[in-house]
This record gives C-alpha cells, sequence and structure tokens, in this order.
C-alpha cells in the first residue's frame, strides 16, 4: 500500500506538469512523499533534487513544495539556473506565480561578467531584477566594484541602484555616497548623500555628484569641495566639473581657492573667492577667477572682476594678475589701476600697476592725511615685507607729508616724467625726480588736506574681510 501512494503521487506530479507549465515541477528525486498539511497539498523531496519552472531550472537537497500555492521551499547547496544565469544559496523559496526566488541566508548570483552577492537576496526573473542588501558586494570582475547596504540590479541593462554606505571601485576613482544609480553600458555613476570622489589627483566632495567614467569626469552639486592633492589646494562652491585627464576644473557660485605654502617653519596661505574659478593644473599652473573677485594673501588684500593666479614652478609664491577696476591693500598702502601684477616668494616682492596707475598711503601718525603719487606705470618694490620704493613712469605727480619728531610738518607736491620714492620706516625718507621735475613745498600753516588730492584719489572701502568671506 506505501509504494502504491508514493507511485500514483509521482504519477499525479508528472501529469499536473504537462497540465499547466507554470507549476513548478519536480523532475527527480531520491525519494518523494506526498501528504495534505492544513488543507493544503504538500509534497516533500530528498536528495538530488532537481525543479523546473518554465525556463528555470533548480538543483538542491530537499524540496518542500506547496502544489496549490505553486510555492517551493528550498534547502541545501540550492542552484538556481536561467539561461548564462546561475543564483547559489544554502536555502530559499521559489514562488512560482511570480517567477522570483527569496534566498534569507545569503545569496550569490553570477552571470559571464557580473558576481552579485549578499547577506540576503531576491530575485525576480520576469523583470530581470535582483534585490540585494546586507553586505552588498557586486563586480564585473574586471573593470568595478560596488559595496553597499541595499543593491537593485537590472541584469539586461548592467543598472545598478545602491543605497547605504555605498562605495564603488572602478579603475580610474573610487566613489562614496549615501545613493547611487551606476549605469555600466554607458559608465555614468550618479550619487548623492555625502559624496566623495577620490582619483589620482583629486578628492571631490558633495551633496550630488555624476561620475563619468569613460571621460574621467565629475559634475559635482552642492557644498562643493576640490581637494587637488599635488598642489596642496582646496577649492569650495556650489557646483564643479572636474576632467581628471585634462587636469582641468572650474568651479561656479561662491567659488573660493584655500592654497598652503611652506615658509621656513610656517605656512602662507593664499584665499581667493569669485563666482567662478577655474583650475588649470598642467605646468604653468593657475587659476582663473572671474566675478567679484577677493584676494587675500597674509596683509595682501585685493578687489577686481577678474583674477589670474600662477604658481611658482618651486611651490612657494607666483604671480597674482588683476584686471578690470582692481585694487590691492597692503597694510596701509591702497593701489588702484587698468591693471596690477603682484609677484611673491616668501613675501611679496613687486607690484606693478599698467595704465591710470594710482598708489596711496595713509599715515600711521595722521590719520586723514595720504601720501598719493599717480601716473601711466608704477613699480612698487618691496623689502622684508615693507615697501622700500616706488617708481612711477609717464605724467609722475605726487604728494607727500612731512613730518618732525611725529608732528606735521607741511607737504611736497612733486611732478616730472618719472618720480621715484624711497622710504623707511613705512615714511617718504627722499624723492628723485627726472624729466621736467617740478616741485611745491606748502609749510603746515598752509596744508589743507581735503584739497591736496591727485586725480583720481578715491579712498575704497571694500576691502574684504576673511571672517565675511567663508
Amino acid at each position: 500500500m506505501k509504494y502504491l501512494i508514493l507511485y500514483i503521487t509521482v504519477i499525479l506530479i508528472f501529469t499536473d506538469g504537462i497540465l499547466s507549465q507554470d507549476k513548478i515541477t519536480i523532475n527527480h528525486a531520491d525519494s518523494l512523499v506526498g501528504k495534505v498539511v492544513d488543507g493544503q497539498q504538500v509534497r516533500e523531496a530528498l536528495g538530488n533534487v532537481s525543479l523546473v519552472h518554465n525556463n528555470i531550472k533548480i538543483t538542491c537537497n530537499r524540496v518542500i513544495q506547496y502544489y496549490n500555492l505553486n510555492k517551493a521551499e528550498l534547502f541545501g547547496n540550492v542552484h538556481v539556473v536561467q539561461d548564462t544565469l546561475s543564483i547559489f544559496a544554502p536555502q530559499g523559496t521559489y514562488y512560482g506565480n511570480e517567477a522570483k526566488v527569496v534566498c534569507p541566508s545569503g545569496a550569490t548570483l553570477t552571470d559571464p561578467k557580473t558576481t552579485l552577492k549578499a547577506n540576503y537576496g531576491t530575485y525576480l526573473f520576469n523583470q530581470d531584477l535582483a534585490n540585494f542588501r546586507g553586505n552588498v558586494r557586486i563586480t564585473d570582475n574586471r573593470s568595478y566594484t560596488i559595496t553597499s547596504d541595499e543593491l537593485d540590479y537590472y541584469r539586461n541593462v548592467q543598472k545598478s541602484y545602491a543605497r547605504g554606505s555605498v562605495k564603488v571601485e572602478t579603475d580610474s576613482s573610487v566613489i562614496y555616497s549615501d545613493n547611487l544609480v551606476y549605469e555600466k553600458l554607458i559608465g555614468i555613476s550618479t550619487a548623492t548623500g555625502n559624496v566623495k570622489i577620490e582619483s589620482d589627483s583629486t578628492i571631490i566632495t558633495s551633496n550630488k555628484a555624476t561620475y563619468f567614467e569613460f571621460e574621467k569626469k565629475s559634475i559635482a552639486e552642492e557644498n562643493v569641495k576640490i581637494n587637488f592633492l599635488t598642489e596642496n589646494a582646496v577649492v569650495f562652491g556650489n557646483y564643479a566639473e572636474n576632467y581628471e585627464e585634462k587636469n582641468y576644473s572650474f568651479v561656479k557660485g561662491r567659488a573660493k581657492l584655500i592654497q598652503i605654502e611652506s615658509k621656513n617653519e610656517s605656512y602662507d596661505t593664499t584665499f581667493l573667492w569669485s563666482d567662478k574659478m577655474e583650475s588649470f593644473r598642467n605646468t604653468p599652473e593657475h587659476y582663473i577667477a572671474t566675478d567679484s573677485v577677493r584676494t587675500i594673501r597674509n596683509d595682501f588684500l585685493s578687489v577686481s572682476h577678474s583674477g589670474y593666479y600662477f604658481r611658482n614652478k618651486s611651490g612657494k609664491g607666483g604671480v597674482i594678475t588683476l584686471s578690470r577696476d582692481p585694487v590691492v591693500w597692503k597694510d596701509k598702502l591702497q593701489v588702484t589701476g587698468d591693471s596690477i601684477y603682484a609677484y611673491f616668494k616668501d613675501d611679496i616682492e613687486d607690484i606693478y600697476i599698467n595704465r591710470s596707475a594710482f598708489a596711496m598711503q595713509q599715515s600711521e601718525i595722521e590719520s586723514n592725511r595720504y601720501d598719493q603719487i599717480s601716473g601711466v606705470f608704477m613699480h612698487i618694490k618691496f623689502l622684508q615685507n615693507q615697501v622700500n620704493s616706488i617708481q612711477v613712469d609717464t605724467n609722475a605727480s605726487s604728494i607727500y607729508f612731512v613730518y618732525d619728531l611725529n608732528s606735521p610738518n607741511g607737504a611736497n607736491r612733486s611732478e616730472g616724467n618719472i618720480i621715484k620714492l624711497f622710504f623707511t620706516d613705512k615714511k617718504v625718507d627722499k624723492v628723485n625726480i627726472y624729466g621736467n621735475p617740478q616741485g611745491t613745498y606748502l609749510p603746515e600753516n598752509l596744508v589743507i588736506t581735503d584739497e591736496l588730492r591727485l586725480l583720481g584719489f578715491r579712498v575704497r572701502l571694500d576691502k574684504p574681510d576673511r571672517t565675511q568671506l567663508y
């Protein structure tokens, strides 16, 4: 009687399989028992079990099949196959009506180009969709690896949606984020939340970013920070694009550059603010800033509409070029002109002003008195970070105030083709005039400070403040 029941059960299984191809079918088992549990027809197969559902093949050590529910619980060395796709797991449940396998104790998915592993895995065959979670790791065995807390993988289009502690490693970069969409066929990664992109020469952080793998290009948005590893420089802004192979990037929206240089046992820091900033990291390394440009380097401050910063090859100092209504401050010295060039080494060494050159220095004794010099071209020479001399060429004019033991003692007004002022202790010590020299001395009782102004005199009040520009 026992063998008759088994025989009838096997006949029923194969008959039902023929009548309905959507039903899970047991092709082979070392032993097979049918029974009714809570009104449900249940079949238990043991040993070398083989199942099939449409074009999906399953092997395992043991199966409990709920025939009416079209569901099979799988145990031991589970292997699910569809064409080139394989899923391996210690156990799982296959749902025939949904063409879905759920592996709660871990799963590994493989096809010829991809391997996907996690602590928990679900695969929907009709959608070619894998949902894996818990220590997820997906790799194409060649160029990329993604790890995350959870991942949806659309196998046909090779598109991954990763969530939680995401890390993507490719041949050219490493990307970290809270969430990421990776489209392998077109090589594009779109990341959001605590984004960090590491490459050979830069580290980019932002709230959102898109990385183009084939172009080695990054687009970052919101709270952008680019750390240039080889230049010891950092740039901040609202939006950035970085081209790794071209060594070029630009930042827009409250852009800020911070560059640190070693100086003996201390450091010099250059701050550069603008609406847009471009970085060219090939030799010579330089930055171009446009719109609302602000510069601070120790006590050197400037404002302009355009600015260029060329860094010296030695890594110490360089050149800052300013144009479009530029102004420079150094201590109490203010300099304006059509364009200004400032040369640095450890400290500032030279400032050149081209066209409409004007320099004025506020007196440390009388705050309403300004030594002034103007002309077409100007060269200011610094020594030990202090003004050493100022020379003006072409239509030169100067006004400087005289003091006797720190008491006002008149003013000198001079004109000529060339005027050169020499300074000692921040005060004019000597004046040389070349070419049609003219000079007038006004005694103190005739000095009217507000009337002693050269053409172009203007005290600028837009000096940048470091604390306001962060």
